[in-house]
């Protein structure tokens, strides 16, 4: 059976590669994500740095495992999720852990 239903979310852990000298370090989040309909979607400019930032306000609903330079943890919200939208090395994977989950067959091709 296939169940209908409504303001559905998943979540998804994504690995982010920060960089680091002489590479990157895969760090990891939990990120839930609202499933968005394709008109909701199409409203956003995915080839733009705004317009995938836009798109990614729109699809997450929260982030978790996070922690500070202190190693303590940090708790969700806005602004977090913002200043981690406003790095340029995560917003690659952030998009991708949406489009992975969604369309699965695509990725396995």
């Amino acid at each position: 059976m296939f169940k209908i239903t409504k303001n559905a979310t998943f979540t998804h852990t994504v690995t982010i590669p920060v960089p680091v000298d002489g590479g990157h370090d895969n760090q990891s989040m939990q990120v839930t994500y609202r499933v968005l309909t394709d008109d909701q979607i199409k409203e956003y400019d995915l080839n733009t740095t705004e317009g995938q930032k836009d798109f990614l306000r729109g699809a997450i609903v929260s982030l978790g495992d996070l922690i500070g330079a202190d190693e303590k943890p940090i708790r969700y919200n806005d602004t977090v999720r913002d200043s981690i939208l406003a790095l340029s090395y995560a917003r690659p994977s952030l998009l991708a852990g949406y489009s992975d989950a969604m369309v699965p067959a695509l990725v396995k091709n």
